[in-house]
């Protein structure tokens, strides 16, 4: 059972990446560079460079690798505030908006194409066991 779940996530992964291409070739972007803008799309509170990391489980280098390609192509903003000047926050700008929009809508895509054939019941029974699932990884991860 182990090998198939692994087996079953490296799919989804080659899939929902396939079907970013289009994206990525219109935009000239790198995978993960649309990673770091649709997270910060997502999750507009968790703005650093240390969120993605840890949330997105990316490697740092290749987060800050992004950010500063996305900065120099105009579509995010390093920003510090008064409170905490060592912290940076990563801020998306208006030239990002086509890209995070379409971007989005080959993510609802993925998510539409993964739950054909399920009925919305199925769909919220599915949701709750894989939010338990995460749950048991995280608590065994943390206690490790």
């Amino acid at each position: 059972m182990a090998w198939d779940f692994f087996a079953h996530m490296r799919t989804l992964e080659l899939l929902y990446h396939k079907m970013q291409v289009p994206v990525l070739e219109q935009y000239q972007l790198t995978q993960i560079e649309l990673d770091v803008l649709l997270f910060l799309s997502h999750h507009p509170q968790q703005d650093t460079a240390k969120d993605i990391v840890e949330i997105r489980r990316l490697t740092k280098s290749h987060v800050s690798a992004a950010v500063e390609g996305l900065v120099q192509r105009n579509y995010l903003q390093r920003l510090r505030r008064p409170d905490n000047k060592k912290l940076i926050h990563l801020v998306l700008l208006p030239d990002a908006a086509p890209a995070v929009q379409d971007g989005q809508a080959q993510q609802r895509a993925f998510f539409q194409t993964l739950k054909e054939g399920f009925t919305p019941e199925e769909v919220q029974v599915l949701n709750a066991m894989l939010t338990r699932i995460s749950e048991n990884a995280k608590e065994t991860y943390n206690q490790l």
